[in-house]
């Protein structure tokens, strides 16, 4: 699989790569990761997806200013190799491709509900991240791991995997994250990028998530909001957001958390996130939803008025929760009439 991704990207000398709405670290190193090694292999290569801004804080990574917004894309060239990275599904990043058309596609991914909608796919659900793949497929095809290249990839990594602590992060992700160290990666600096680079702007929008914070359902459970007037109130903009929900899950006791962010346009956007103990993971709920993820992180849009979400949100994991402790239940009382030893 590794093998046939390499092989496919030596084979044309024009690629596009796409990144999803709402880029992530992931999304970032991955493509910043791609374009470099496009460009040291003499290919000409861009790079497209729906946002209309990247995360400044991400501005240390190679070519992060080739990027170019585009909501639709044409999917016509015979002589082009469009790459989709970090997409589940075709429909998370630009509109425009078509399955049943005949094009040059390669989906390279770790989301393990992905669609497999390429001609050529190369995906691995257990892979901590998308530059994880990207990282075997390169070793596979023996292509040259730049500085460059290294750190992009480390940013993923070190993002997907929460600086290493979430429980997608393996013995190959701590071997790799090595490896890229050994060629020169530091993982100070890295961290100091990574972790530090808010501004101020950034943290007025999380203090008011942090004000509006509900935990309920016997402390398992926390939800919160921002709205749309708190980004033009805190002078933000709408990349900032990036691993709030995740402080959430450093509430002690809670399992399971979600923020919604709603859009100019009046869209909800949920990000999840759920950790053992969870009586549901993330990316079921997501997906209840029309959105998909991992089982500990994932995201969705949430189709209800703004003034109702709170509450919506609430509801809908509260009847999850009730369901999953019926069943859980129902089980035993199956176990024990089964299994009974007075029987």
């Amino acid at each position: 699989m590794m093998m046939r991704a390499s092989e496919t990207l030596r084979a044309y000398d024009t690629w596009v790569i796409f990144t999803h709405r709402k880029s992530d670290g992931d999304a970032l190193g991955s493509a910043t990761a791609l374009f470099e090694a496009g460009v040291n292999a003499g290919k000409s290569v861009s790079w497209y997806s729906p946002d209309t801004k990247l995360p400044e804080g991400y501005r240390y990574l190679s070519h992060f200013d080739d990027f170019r917004t585009r909501e639709e894309f044409s999917f016509n060239d015979d002589d082009t190799l469009y790459v989709f990275l970090d997409c589940a599904t075709e429909v998370r990043s630009v509109s425009g491709y078509d399955t049943r058309v005949c094009v040059h596609t390669l989906n390279i991914d770790h989301h393990e509900d992905n669609t497999e909608y390429a001609r050529v796919n190369c995906v691995d659900g257990k892979a901590s991240s998308t530059c994880e793949v990207l990282y075997r497929i390169f070793k596979a095809g023996s292509w040259e791991i730049t500085p460059k290249i290294a750190e992009s990839l480390y940013t993923g990594i070190f993002t997907d995997t929460g600086g290493f602590i979430f429980s997608n992060t393996s013995k190959l992700t701590h071997d790799i994250a090595g490896e890229l160290i050994a060629l020169g990666v530091d993982p100070s600096i890295m961290a100091d990028r990574i972790s530090q680079n808010k501004s101020v702007p950034d943290f007025q929008i999380w203090a008011r998530a942090l004000s509006r914070v509900k935990v309920f359902g016997d402390g398992k459970f926390a939800v919160s909001m921002i709205y749309a007037d708190d980004f033009h109130e805190a002078g933000a903009d709408m990349t900032g957001t990036e691993g709030l929900s995740q402080m959430f899950m450093t509430i002690r006791g809670v399992k399971f958390a979600a923020v919604a962010t709603e859009y100019p346009d009046g869209t909800i956007r949920l990000s999840v996130r759920s950790r053992e103990g969870s009586p549901f993971g993330a990316g079921e709920f997501a997906r209840a939803f029309g959105g998909g993820g991992h089982e500990r992180a994932a995201g969705c849009t949430f189709d209800f008025p703004a003034v109702e979400v709170m509450s919506r949100l609430e509801a809908e994991i509260l009847r999850r929760y009730h369901v999953s402790i019926h069943v859980g239940e129902r089980r035993d009382v199956l176990y024990h009439e089964c299994y009974s030893p007075h029987q």
